[in-house]
C-alpha cells in the first residue's frame, strides 16, 4: 500500500521532545521513524513543516537552538525519501490583559508575541493535492492538531483515500479519534531505532554532527 506521511513538525517536537519524554531521541531519521512506526505500510515519502527558529533578544538561549536546528535540517535534507517545507515565525507587540487590575494606570500590558505561520496550511495543501495527484493510497499524519480534521476529511470523503493519525500525546483521547481509519501511539523503540548516524556527511561533502545533549 503506497502511503505518504505527512508531519507537523512543531506539534510533533513539543509533544515529543519538549514536553514529552523522547528527549533523548531528537537527532531523528523521520523516514526510518515512520517505517518503524507504520509496520506493513510501503513509505514512499516524507513531507516534514516546520520553521527556523529566530534568535530574540529577551531569550539569549535562541542563537545555540538555531545552530542546533540548523544543523538537523542539514542532516534531514541528505535523507532520500524527505521533502522539508519551511514556513516562518512572526513577531509582533500585542496588548494583554493583566491578571490583577493595578490601582492606577493601564490595565493591559504589552508584550512580545511570536507565532509560527503557515506550516499548518502547507500540510494542509500537500495532503490534498499529492492525493489529487494520486501520489498515495493512505496518508499518514502525524499531528494531533484539530485545525487539520477538515482536511483529512475531505481526503476521505472526496477523494476516498486512508488517512490515518500518529500522535505521540497520551494524556487524552485524539482528536481524530472519529475521523481518521486508525490511530497510532508510538513507542520509546522506534525513536532508539531511528537515530541518524552520529556524524551526517552533506551532499557537498560537509559533515554536520549530533548537537551534544540530543
Amino acid at each position: 500500500m503506497r502511503t505518504r506521511v505527512y508531519i507537523d513538525g512543531f506539534n510533533f517536537y513539543f509533544a515529543a521532545f519538549k514536553h514529552g519524554r523522547f528527549s533523548d531521541y531528537r537527532w531523528l531519521d523521520l523516514p526510518r521513524f515512520a517505517d518503524n512506526v507504520l509496520r506493513g505500510h510501503r513509505i514512499e515519502h516524507v513531507r516534514y513543516f516546520t520553521a527556523r527558529v529566530q534568535p530574540r533578544p529577551w531569550k539569549p538561549d535562541d542563537l545555540s537552538q538555531c545552530r542546533r536546528q540548523d544543523d538537523y535540517l542539514s542532516a534531514l535534507s541528505s535523507l532520500a525519501r524527505l521533502t522539508i517545507h519551511e514556513a516562518w515565525f512572526a513577531t509582533s507587540r500585542v496588548a494583554r490583559p493583566l491578571t490583577v487590575s493595578p490601582v492606577r494606570g493601564s490595565r493591559f500590558v504589552e508584550v512580545w508575541e511570536t507565532r509560527e505561520k503557515g506550516s499548518d496550511v502547507s500540510l494542509a495543501s500537500f495532503l490534498l493535492v499529492d492525493g489529487f495527484k494520486d501520489l498515495y493510497d493512505t496518508a499518514v499524519v502525524v499531528s494531533d492538531d484539530s485545525d487539520l480534521l477538515d482536511p483529512v476529511r475531505l481526503v476521505r470523503t472526496e477523494l476516498g483515500k486512508r488517512v490515518g493519525v500518529v500522535r505521540v500525546r497520551r494524556d487524552r483521547a485524539s482528536v481524530f479519534r472519529h475521523e481518521a481509519d486508525f490511530v497510532y501511539g508510538v513507542r520509546p523503540w522506534q525513536f532508539r531505532q531511528a537515530q541518524l548516524p552520529q556524524n551526517v556527511t552533506l551532499g557537498d561533502g560537509s559533515v554536520v554532527s549530533r548537537p551534544g545533549g540530543w
